[in-house]
């Protein structure tokens, strides 16, 4: 029985390492959290004893690695000598050392300050049922929690400060992770910034800081972080103006303020929207920072497209794009001001707004013709255009570009110029402009004369900014209402956890014949994969020709955007194949 019990003791103690890792990789945003999960639902389900590691190797779901860091705590517990932590039976005196006190058993948050001496007696009463509790005095690491003050310029400091000011100054109070970083590095002398460790911290340990419960988090302080906040505002010397505007204690205004937020908060749209006033942002073209000119001889050059456009006066950015290749977006100007010697004095105090971007309608996939092949035989090409026509971008491109206008009649990539002339006329059937350049050069006076009309034709408009792809989706394009570019980057960045849904549309992608507008009529009718099994429940299982047949006649979107075509049989009985 003894032999039992220490059997079981290790699985429960293997259980909780097991949730104590996965609830670590769950606040770190790590895939680990589903191996550790798997491995935790396998356990449970195993109905034995676990007597030893190598118990654990002959289970699913048990790779080396996890195995490998079991075993590393079984060695800390053997190298300690707490046996009490291995068998629910009371503690011997041959095990007991009098050097041991009560709190080598107590976890190391509740030891009291002061160590009791522990008799063998004791101890083997803590694990009674009816002994009294234990009466644990407060400790100081919960005192240091509660009066815990970063230290200013260190990133958790940044973090409260940037948030209370998007708060109070842009009317934010949830922020998503670019806005605040943005923001955060204005206030912290630390490079680079590490903001995920920082987060997690004032999340999880000091409760500072809280996030939203979606998958594209924002983040927003708890009233003990707004505070805290508060009081490290009125201290930091480069934060005067800011807080004589908001901080005002005379006139009562943060209070009254915070209070009227806290009414209304949850009926209220996460931030403030805000306008670009005609003259008050320059139109800049923003290259993926992997963007490169390569010919056909392998010659590679990174640099190609900045200098090239440049040289045409068009001004540029190189950024990390989650989505495309080029993009155009509305950026604030530098406020500037003037001296009594008539010099212009470019205003760069940190206390000021971060300069405000907004994305235009339009994003640029450069595409060079042998690429497009690789793409369309690695059927990567109809993923890449869904996550185009699902950015929230109005007007997505395809620029097409061969290596001369002979090469428009060669094969590419063991393709067929025919099979790629389909391809691309697909492409403008389901909803993209395109546009073939023969060369370089060609492709750079097109990206150049294209800065200058979207410069001519916005000269004179004021553009306002919205939160997110559903509420640009209730607009169009002569409201001149758009996406911020970090919500865009945020929305538009690949996805690594999928739902029912998109791994659903991913499914179906990879059907030959289902273009795009076919998926998403049949995402409606069936938005997962589950609600298509049960359509064909209710059918006969010995009538194949009905469930051959059941998405037949279910209608898409055709050339003139009515629904007037049928899904047809040949695409009904390849699904039907593909999930039964």
């Amino acid at each position: 029985m003894a032999t039992d019990d220490k059997s079981d003791d290790k699985k429960s103690l293997i259980l909780k390492w097991l949730t104590q890792w996965r609830d670590q990789s769950r606040q770190h945003g790590s895939k680990l959290e589903y191996v550790y999960g798997k491995a935790l639902k396998t356990l449970r389900e195993h109905p034995h004893p676990i007597s030893s590691c190598d118990d654990c190797k002959k289970l699913k779901n048990f790779g080396p690695k996890i195995c490998e860091k079991i075993n590393k705590e079984f060695t800390k517990l053997n190298n300690t000598g707490d046996d009490r932590l291995l068998s629910k039976t009371a503690v011997s005196s041959q095990q007991y050392s009098p050097k041991r006190t009560l709190t080598d058993i107590l976890p190391v948050a509740v030891r009291p300050k002061r160590p009791l001496i522990c008799t063998p007696k004791q101890s083997a009463n803590i694990f009674a049922k009816n002994s009294p509790p234990v009466k644990i005095t407060k400790t100081a690491t919960q005192r240091n929690v509660k009066n815990w003050v970063p230290t200013p310029g260190q990133t958790p400091f940044a973090i409260l400060v940037a948030l209370l000011r998007r708060h109070l100054e842009f009317d934010d109070s949830r922020v998503n992770k670019l806005d605040l970083q943005d923001m955060a590095e204005l206030y912290t002398t630390t490079r680079p910034l590490i903001l995920t460790a920082a987060l997690n911290s004032l999340i999880h340990r000091r409760q500072l800081v809280d996030k939203t419960s979606d998958r594209n988090a924002r983040y927003f302080l708890t009233d003990s972080g707004r505070k805290l906040a508060i009081q490290l505002a009125k201290q930091c010397p480069m934060l005067k103006d800011f807080v004589a505007r908001f901080l005002n204690d005379k006139n009562n205004l943060i209070t009254n303020y915070f209070e009227t937020r806290d009414c209304t908060e949850s009926i209220q749209t996460p931030c403030q929207n805000f306008i670009l006033e005609a003259g008050t942002y320059d139109i800049v073209l923003c290259i993926d920072t992997r963007e490169r000119y390569s010919d056909r001889n392998g010659t590679q050059s990174r640099t190609a497209f900045p200098v090239a456009l440049q040289q045409k006066g068009i001004l540029i950015e190189i950024r990390t794009l989650p989505l495309g290749d080029f993009v155009w977006i509305a950026r604030e100007k530098i406020q500037t001001s003037t001296d009594s010697n008539n010099q212009t004095i470019v205003q760069q105090q940190q206390h000021q707004k971060v300069r405000r971007e907004l994305v235009l309608d339009y994003i640029i996939e450069r595409k060079r013709i042998d690429d497009l092949a690789s793409s369309i035989k690695g059927h990567r090409w109809n993923e890449q255009k869904f996550r185009l026509r699902n950015s929230g971008i109005r007007n997505p491109m395809y620029l097409i570009e061969y290596f001369g206008k002979k090469s428009r009649k060669q094969d590419h990539g063991y393709l067929s110029a025919a099979t790629l002339e389909q391809a691309i006329s697909n492409c403008e059937i389901d909803g993209f402009e395109i546009k073939l350049t023969d060369s370089f050069d060609e492709t750079v006076r097109y990206l150049a004369n294209m800065s200058r009309s979207l410069q001519c034709y916005y000269q004179n408009k004021s553009l306002l900014s919205c939160q997110d792809k559903k509420q640009l989706g209730r607009t169009c394009a002569k409201d001149f209402v758009y996406m911020t570019f970090n919500e865009f980057v945020t929305n538009s960045s690949k996805i690594t956890i999928f739902t029912a849904k998109e791994m659903f549309i991913k499914h179906l992608l990879q059907i030959r014949g289902l273009s795009m507008k076919k998926v998403e009529t049949l995402i409606k009718k069936f938005p997962t994969i589950r609600s298509l099994f049960q359509a064909y429940s209710m059918l006969k299982h010995d009538d194949d020709s009905k469930r051959e047949n059941l998405l037949t006649n279910l209608k898409c979107d055709s050339l003139s955007g009515t629904q007037d075509r049928r899904l047809g049989p040949v695409l009904s009985k390849k699904i039907n194949y593909f999930y039964n």
